[in-house]
C-alpha cells in the first residue's frame, strides 16, 4: 500500500513557506471582493505556478492574484463574458496597465492561450490541462490519422482546411466542447492541430505524395 507522507513544517524550506505564506496571503486577498470563489483555487495555483517558473517575487503580488482572477473568470466557456477592462479595474482598485502587465506576464510565462471573441473581448485557457482542448487534440489526432489510412488504402484525397472545419463542427454542435459563437476562433486552433499532426514523421511522406498527385 501506497502510503503519502506529508512533509513537516521544518522540512519545508524557507524559500517554501515564504511561498506558502504568499498564496495564503493571496486566497484571503480576494475573498475580500465580491468575486465567483469557487475560481479562487484556480487562481492560486495559477499563481503559484508562476512564482514557481519564475522564481521571483513580484513587487506587488497582489496585482498578479486580481490578474490571475481576470483570467481564470475568462475562461471559453464563459462566453459572452463581456464585463470591460474599466469595470474590471474599478471593481478590484486596479490601473489597467497594471492588469495589463500582470496578465501579460502570467500568460506568456505559463503559455496560456489567448484568443478574442468577434466584440474583441479576450478568452484564456491553459492548453496543456484545459481537458475540452485536450479532448479536443486527441479528437484531432484520431480524425487525421483516419485520413492518412483512407489516403493509403482508399485513395481518398483531403484537405486540411476542410478537415478542420468539419472536426470544429463535431466538437461544437456533436459533442459541446466550444461554444458555437466562438466556430472561427477554434477553427484557427484546430487547423493548427490539424498541420501539426500532419507534420509527424510518420505522415509527412504521406502528405507530399498527396500535395504532387492530388494537389
Amino acid at each position: 500500500m501506497m502510503e503519502i507522507l506529508i512533509p513537516h513544517q521544518e522540512n519545508i524550506s524557507t524559500k517554501n513557506r515564504i511561498t506558502i505564506d504568499l498564496i495564503k496571503n493571496g486566497e484571503e486577498f480576494l475573498k475580500k471582493f465580491d468575486i465567483n470563489e469557487e475560481l479562487v483555487l484556480d487562481v492560486v495555483s495559477m499563481v503559484y505556478r508562476y512564482l514557481s517558473e519564475t522564481r521571483k517575487i513580484p513587487h506587488n503580488l497582489y496585482k498578479f492574484f486580481i490578474a490571475g482572477y481576470y483570467i481564470v473568470s475568462r475562461h471559453p466557456i464563459t462566453f459572452p463574458a463581456h464585463q470591460t477592462k474599466i469595470e474590471f479595474c474599478e471593481q478590484f482598485g486596479i490601473e489597467q496597465s497594471a492588469l495589463d502587465y500582470s496578465v501579460e506576464r502570467l500568460v506568456s510565462t505559463l503559455n496560456l492561450t489567448k484568443i478574442l471573441d468577434d466584440s474583441n473581448f479576450p478568452y484564456y485557457f491553459d492548453p496543456k490541462c484545459d481537458m475540452g482542448f485536450k479532448l479536443a487534440k486527441n479528437h484531432v489526432r484520431k480524425k487525421v490519422e483516419q485520413q492518412v489510412m483512407n489516403f493509403l488504402l482508399k485513395n481518398q484525397n483531403f484537405n486540411s482546411q476542410m478537415l478542420a472545419e468539419s472536426l470544429v463542427s463535431e466538437l461544437v454542435y456533436d459533442m459541446n466542447v466550444f461554444p458555437e459563437e466562438l466556430f472561427r476562433q477554434y477553427y484557427e486552433l484546430i487547423f493548427e492541430l490539424v498541420e501539426e499532426n500532419l507534420q509527424d514523421q510518420h505522415y509527412r511522406e504521406v502528405v507530399q505524395l498527396q500535395e504532387k498527385y492530388f494537389i
